[in-house]
């Protein structure tokens, strides 16, 4: 199956487009170079250089095919439904509103949008998309049905009751967070999911949906886009973006070119920030160990107490790493302190987690109420050794010289898989040393960050890196995810005893009282895999609550992770050659991932006139 293209080939930018993109990629780059600086005097053809996502040339728009679908560059030609805010709110990007009465949510969108091909952009568009995502499997979904009420209005009504605040963050997930489906290129796939009598004809049009690529050049020529600015040129390394005049946003701008470099194309990346060749990053900030090595022009212009945390994963199905006083051990016997230095040292900002919770410290409050957190255990930040010792010799470990043994009498040691990006890197250094010095052998392996987490997923090594939570909606349903990225379990309704990582499905018993260390009498029983899978249908803000408490109590007391860095973001930009908003939560919101995309995309950002 194949969409219609919807503009006409009679349309000068689509010739111009054709045209480049038939010259091949080193005349369009020659093409490119010509407008990196010039124009009138007044700057408005000077390009707006950054750096972001893969090369345009290695993937597609199709939301349904995962495989190559280019998560990253896709933000910069397409606006978000929804954003999670760094105070646990939800806003609508692109839509007007979000309401919500009873068991269903109305998304209401703008009347003044259009598609680069100059289609308008209407609520079908999106309510395609979320049909096919519960016609897919309608049985299972939590969706009962999507009506599109009007042009411009679409009611979701869900099956049960659900809380407002998890209604609305669904839109922020991977699946629905933006807008990239043009009806005219996935009607004919939702009708034949309407038509398809029986789940197995259903997976047939899903398969055949999945096999259907956008590439660059049918996202250019046809228009698919929504964004301020659309693709026009591009190669393998970067993708040259003009303002379309259209947007409802293109009057707040006097940015009318974008050249977007592909960052994990360019080795030479760090070079290009140091000597001043690109005008903003949408998601980092300038370290105080870095700072002497930038331009003065380059300056941090928002910070942003981001979502995103750090752990390393302990693999239950280790005989040693199975018992709660090896995992707690560990958690003493490491100095965080050097491990954040590391990666400050490596490019990042960010500080050691004010407790070890799960969850990021900031919204510790809104979702576990004020001082409740202060009761869990206090681990460490430094490392304490004594405190470590006296926990593996409780359970049965001996010192051998300087080195840690079984029973049996072999040394102690673990596999610690890590990333070779640059701190993930330092951080295998980091753990390794220091679990050795205190008498723990650690072999590191680092795979390339391509193949990093389809290796992590195999589950062949005790302990791994990774990055604690996915989803950028500062909600409890992030952290607790259920997968790598928040804490994996494994399926509830499994027969198994042990989900993946070796840690059991069923019948876990925590302490009644908050912050004990043992369980005295018969304890209490939780299930966390079922906690995670219930969090995100919760139907009273009270049950959020309950649900939260309960599972960061577990994680505080079991440690199936140890979160070792809180990150921070934000943006910086030549502030001199150009101005940057300040954040309104009324006007110009930024407390959001990725402050400097969200800017841009809202024409926010303004070149200073000479």
């Amino acid at each position: 199956m194949t969409g219609d293209s919807s503009p006409s080939d009679a349309d000068p930018r689509i010739r111009r487009r054709n045209f480049l993109a038939a010259l091949g990629a080193g005349t369009v780059t020659a093409v490119a170079g010509c407008t990196d600086s010039g124009g009138d005097g007044d700057g408005s053809d000077t390009q707006f250089v950054y750096a972001f996502g893969r090369s345009p040339t290695e993937i597609q728009w199709n939301i349904y095919r995962q495989s190559n679908f280019g998560h990253s560059i896709q933000d910069q030609t397409h606006h978000y439904i929804a954003k999670g805010d760094s105070e646990g709110g939800v806003w609508p990007d692109l839509p007007d509103d979000f309401s919500v009465d009873g068991k269903t949510l109305r998304i209401t969108f703008p009347e003044d949008h259009t598609w680069w091909s100059g289609d308008d952009l209407t609520a079908e568009d999106y309510w395609t998309h979320l049909e096919i995502q519960r016609l897919q499997n309608p049985e299972e979904s939590a969706i009962a049905n999507n009506t599109l009420v009007d042009d411009y209005t679409i009611d979701r009504e869900f099956k049960s009751q659900v809380t407002p605040r998890l209604m609305v963050g669904g839109l922020t997930t991977q699946t629905l967070g933006k807008l990239t489906t043009p009806r005219w290129i996935y009607d004919e796939y939702l009708e034949s999911l309407q038509d398809a009598s029986n789940q197995d004809a259903r997976d047939s049009v899903m398969n055949d949906l999945q096999e259907m690529q956008i590439p660059i050049e049918q996202l250019s020529e046809d228009g698919l886009g929504n964004g301020p600015y659309e693709v026009v040129e591009w190669n393998d390394s970067e993708t040259i973006m003009e303002l379309y005049e259209d947007h409802p946003d293109a009057d707040g701008t006097n940015i009318t070119n974008v050249k977007l470099i592909s960052s994990d194309e360019t080795e030479n990346l760090r070079s290009l920030e140091v000597n001043d060749e690109l005008d903003m990053s949408p998601q980092d900030l300038i370290g105080e160990t870095d700072r002497e090595d930038y331009p003065d022009n380059l300056e941090n212009w928002y910070e942003l107490d981001w979502f995103r945390t750090q752990k390393i994963t302990f693999n239950w199905e280790n005989e040693h790493l199975a018992k709660r006083p090896v995992r707690r051990a560990i958690a003493n016997a490491l100095d965080l302190e050097p491990m954040v230095q590391a990666a400050v040292q490596a490019g990042l900002v960010g500080s050691t987690p004010a407790a070890q919770s799960g969850l990021r410290s900031s919204i510790h409050e809104r979702y576990l109420g004020e001082g409740w957190v202060d009761n869990l255990i206090d681990y460490p930040t430094g490392a304490d050794e004594d405190a470590a010792t006296t926990l593996l010799q409780d359970a049965g470990y001996s010192l051998d010289g300087d080195t840690w043994q079984t029973e049996d009498g072999d040394d102690l040691s673990f596999s610690f898989l890590t990333s070779d990006g640059q701190h993930q890197n330092a951080i295998g250094v980091q753990v390794s040393d220091q679990l050795e010095s205190f008498g723990i052998g650690v072999e590191v392996t680092t795979v390339g960050s391509s193949d990093y987490y389809q290796s992590l997923q195999n589950y062949n090594h005790d302990m791994f890196w990774i990055w604690h939570v996915a989803a950028a909606n500062w909600h409890p349903t992030a952290y607790f995810s259920n997968n790598f990225y928040g804490v994996e379990v494994g399926d509830p309704t499994s027969d198994a005893e042990t989900g993946p990582t070796g840690i059991p499905l069923h019948g876990l018993t925590i302490p009644e009282e908050v912050g004990a260390r043992e369980v005295s009498g018969e304890g209490r029983e939780i299930n966390p895999a079922q906690l995670m899978e219930d969090l995100p249908v919760a139907t009273s803000e009270d049950e959020v609550q309950s649900m939260t408490r309960d599972l960061v109590q577990w994680f505080n007391y079991d440690l199936p992770g140890l979160m070792w860095i809180e990150e921070l973001s934000g943006s910086w930009g030549d502030t001199e050659d150009y101005e940057f908003p300040d954040h309104d939560p009324d006007s110009t919101k930024l407390n959001m991932d990725r402050p400097g995309e969200t800017a841009l995309m809202h024409g926010w950002i303004n070149r200073r006139e000479e």
